[in-house]
């Protein structure tokens, strides 16, 4: 009898409520912890991580020289533009937007073309020489490696544009479907952005005066 009675105590102390609800409350906290974390990871995915750095370089202008036709042509256009530091800019993640007053070209020249005149934007929707005149990779030789780098120098010409396959871009006010070259009127403003894609991020900014350019 006594056995039985330290055997049915032993049971009772073992398994209070008092023991087992520690253990339960724990399991259960580890258990909503694991799935909070799993609803928070898939909450998020896809959605960028507000403190990834992004790409930073400090762009300069070395100079712009252009006009507009009968002044000169468009590939006597040229804008210079120096990497003083910072990133090396991967050149498929760069774009590089001009904006001016100037012309383009629309059609074909004697068949209906025309020159269109006002409000002008220039966008490189990369800087490879892929889609671009044949000119602009001879002139740009540090690009060869994938990067526009600090202490290196890009050429922009205003024949770069290769017509409807050209990831160079040219608007005239409303015009967009231009030959996609471009010249922009001597003495006035030019705004340059250095944009980071796909996310439009601003890089670096810079602007300056239309030098005249010299007749080729």
């Amino acid at each position: 009898m006594n056995q039985k009675r330290l055997f049915s105590s032993f049971l009772k102390i073992r398994f209070t409520d008092q023991g087992i609800s520690p253990v339960i409350g724990t399991l259960l906290m580890l258990v909503l912890t694991m799935l909070l974390v799993g609803v928070a990871a898939v909450s998020l995915a896809g959605i960028p991580n507000p403190l990834k750095k992004g790409l930073t370089a400090d762009v300069e202008i070395e100079f712009v020289e252009g006009g507009v036709p009968n002044e000169i042509r468009y590939r006597e256009n040229f804008i210079t533009l120096a990497h003083k530091g910072g990133d090396p800019l991967p050149l498929e993640d760069i774009q590089i937007v001009i904006d001016g007053q100037g012309s383009s070209y629309t059609g074909v020249v004697a068949h209906g073309g025309r020159i269109v005149n006002g409000d002008v934007q220039v966008i490189y929707l990369d800087l490879f020489p892929a889609g671009k005149g044949p000119h602009y990779e001879t002139r740009n030789p540090c690009i060869a490696d994938g990067y526009w780098s600090a202490g290196e120098a890009i050429v922009l010409n205003g024949d770069d544009g290769l017509g409807n396959n050209s990831t160079v871009k040219v608007q005239v006010g409303n015009t967009t479907n231009t030959s996609n070259n471009f010249g922009f009127k001597k003495g006035t403003n030019v705004n340059i952005k250095i944009l980071e894609t796909p996310s439009r991020r601003l890089v670096s900014s810079c602007n300056t005066n239309v030098m005249a350019a010299k007749k080729i």
